[in-house]
């Protein structure tokens, strides 16, 4: 079985509301999802925008059909709409099974977890926890605010930045529960005033890691994969990651040289480091590992391999972040 993730970068719905003629469309088709984006970055005109999005959108469907997963575990996805239509646009429906649920973050980015079409998977049950909360007794209060720069998304008390969104499912005579989160940034955000973000990072992983406490309990085998946005091995930030790293499971890269598993390219900084991992049960043996840097922009010096022909210095590079694939012996 190929398990694979990766952050995909902002990938949003265009609707048909957003076109010149929508107010001639009936009413359910002015509304409709119509295709899907990037986050708006260029300056070349409407066209050229639009242009660059397709180009980026193929290139983040490469680094996935190159990986060829089973399970798909990704992150930033606006929603449900745009994972389905990039599934069909840019994938040819390569993905059959597609699973996500609103979370809390302010963009309206999400986890989401896919199955490709034809695997042997039957699915057994999904969960969300963006409802629980940082304390006993609280709520999450969900809204939007406004303050001195404009309206902000709220999400007050939740514990998840976006989610830990559980699937159960069975593979070959065992259940396995993949785990997709995308923990707290290293940035402080306006509406997670309450705690500092290692320490709102340390109390996700901590519960991701009772998480997968329970799933072994009750006899399944626990995939964590995600964009837990620090490296582990960071002196400063790291052990923000400690309960999960140490909770038993096999870090699939764990092993690698510190400059060979670097996932993500921060362009303001010019450095790369490590932010995303895929840790599973230690009764499932890992048989290969790949990374996928082939969509990272030629802006980072730090990559001298191969690229897609279409990847230049910016905005059609696949993700800022590189893909992750590992095959487990079920």
């Amino acid at each position: 079985m190929r398990v694979a993730w990766f952050n995909v970068e902002n990938l949003f719905t265009r609707y048909a509301f957003g076109g010149p003629h929508s107010e001639a469309l009936p009413y359910d088709r002015q509304v409709i999802a119509v295709g899907v984006t990037a986050v708006d970055r260029g300056t070349d005109g409407a066209d050229g925008n639009i242009a660059l999005a397709g180009m980026q959108r193929d290139n983040t469907a490469r680094v996935i059909l190159d990986m060829q997963p089973d399970v798909l575990g990704v992150s930033e996805v606006e929603n449900i709409a745009a994972l389905r239509i990039f599934n069909q646009q840019y994938l040819s429906h390569y993905f059959d099974r597609i699973f996500l649920i609103d979370g809390n973050d302010g963009r309206g980015i999400d986890v989401a977890i896919c199955i490709r079409k034809g695997f042997q998977a039957d699915v057994l049950g999904l969960r969300t926890h963006a409802h629980e909360t940082l304390e006993p007794g609280q709520s999450v209060e969900w809204g939007v605010v406004g303050d001195d720069s404009g309206p902000v998304y709220l999400a007050r008390n939740a514990l998840f930045s976006r989610d830990c969104l559980e699937l159960d499912v069975a593979v070959g005579g065992k259940t396995l529960t993949f785990m997709a989160n995308h923990f707290k940034s290293q940035g402080k955000s306006s509406r997670r005033e309450q705690l500092p973000p290692d320490e709102m990072r340390l109390r996700q992983a901590t519960r991701v890691a009772e998480l997968v406490h329970e799933a072994q309990s009750a006899g399944k085998y626990p995939i964590v994969f995600g964009d837990l946005n620090v490296d582990n091995v960071n002196p400063q930030r790291g052990q923000s990651l400690a309960p999960l790293m140490n909770c038993g499971l096999v870090d699939s890269f764990g092993d690698a040289s510190p400059q060979d598993r670097w996932t993500h390219y921060y362009v303001v900084g010019q450095d790369v480091s490590r932010l995303d991992y895929i840790l599973h049960d230690a009764r499932l043996k890992r048989t290969s590992r790949m990374i996928n840097r082939k969509g990272i922009t030629l802006k980072c010096n730090q990559y001298q391999g191969e690229r897609y022909p279409t990847v230049g210095y910016a905005h059609n590079a696949a993700s800022d972040h590189a893909g992750l694939c590992v095959a487990l012996d079920v």
